[in-house]
C-alpha cells in the first residue's frame, strides 16, 4: 500500500459534511440510466454495465439497485422502467469528482475536468437544474 501525505486529511476544515453512499454500481447504474433518453429497464442496463465491467451482471441486480435508488430518491418510475432525478444528478456528480480526486491521491496533480473528459464523463452531462421529466430531449 502506497503512503502519500497528500492523501492524509487535515480535518474537514470549513467543508459541509456529504453523503457518501453511492456504491460503484449504484454509480454506474445512474450513468447508464442518465446516459439513455427513454425509460431504462434492468436487462438493458445489465447488459450496458457487463460490457463497462467486462463481466456478467445479473438483471436481478440491477433490479435490486432500482428499488435502492428509487428509495433514495436518485431514480423514479417511469411507464415499465426508470428514470434519473435532480437529486441523483447531484449526487452522482459529487461522487464522480470524488473518484477522480480519489484517483489523483490528493496531489491535485490532475485537473478534475480533463480527467473527466479523459473518461469521457464530460462534466456537464450531470451539471445542471433540469426538470426530472425533461429526459425526453
Amino acid at each position: 500500500m502506497t503512503s502519500m501525505a497528500a492523501n492524509d486529511a487535515d480535518g474537514a476544515g470549513g467543508m459541509a459534511p456529504c453523503m457518501v453512499n453511492m456504491s460503484v454500481l449504484d454509480l454506474a447504474i445512474f450513468m447508464r440510466v442518465h446516459r439513455t433518453n427513454r425509460v431504462a429497464v434492468a436487462g438493458d442496463v445489465s447488459a450496458t454495465i457487463g460490457q463497462w465491467f467486462d463481466c456478467v451482471v445479473d438483471p436481478r441486480e440491477i433490479e435490486a439497485g432500482f428499488r435502492r435508488m428509487l428509495a433514495l430518491g436518485w431514480l423514479v418510475s417511469r411507464d415499465s422502467g426508470v428514470r434519473p432525478t435532480i437529486a441523483g444528478r447531484r449526487h452522482g456528480r459529487m461522487h464522480l469528482r470524488g473518484l477522480v480526486r480519489m484517483m489523483d491521491q490528493g496531489t491535485k496533480m490532475l485537473d478534475v475536468a480533463r480527467m473527466m473528459s479523459v473518461l469521457n464523463l464530460a462534466m456537464i452531462e450531470l451539471d445542471g437544474e433540469h426538470s426530472d421529466d425533461d429526459d425526453e430531449a
